[in-house]
């Protein structure tokens, strides 16, 4: 396993150190927030799988998004 670079690590150790901080502080509200950070959306998986946003698809052979109303000749 390739050795993560020192800023990386740093930032991990960051984000654990703040997240502890957050979950050990007794605010409801900073609990509630952390949370939210650590939680997936349902609706962003739900993009994902579908592809499908505002009357256009994501075509990958077009290389993006692409409006569902052209049609192939």
């Amino acid at each position: 396993m390739k050795r993560a670079s020192n800023s990386y690590r740093l930032q991990l150790i960051k984000e654990v150190a703040t997240r502890q901080q957050r979950l050990q502080s007794g605010d409801p509200m900073a609990n509630h927030i952390q949370k939210l950070i650590d939680s997936e959306p349902e609706c962003e998986k739900s993009i994902e799988r579908n592809h499908r946003f505002s009357g256009c698809h994501f075509d990958e052979n077009a290389g993006g998004w692409v409006s569902d109303q052209w049609g192939l000749k």
